[in-house]
């Protein structure tokens, strides 16, 4: 199972991605498919790890998260 962090901005997907390797989380930037592109950018942080640790490291870090969908 993989989860998509979508945020506001593709700059925020970036930066978030970085934050989130820098804590041992792998994480990616994905181009969104198009249901979840109606949030924004189009762009959100894939990752297939806790996704509760990754928020809370986001949110730390100012970074604003808009959704998080789950896809099998």
């Amino acid at each position: 199972m993989k989860n998509i962090i979508v945020t506001g901005t593709v700059t925020y997907a970036i930066r978030g991605r970085d934050l989130l390797r820098n804590n041992g989380i792998s994480a990616t930037v994905e181009r969104n498919s198009s249901g979840l592109g109606r949030y924004g950018c189009g762009y959100g942080i894939v990752i297939r790890s806790d996704v509760d640790k990754a928020l809370e490291i986001l949110n730390r870090n100012s970074i604003k998260v808009i959704d998080v969908t789950k896809i099998n």
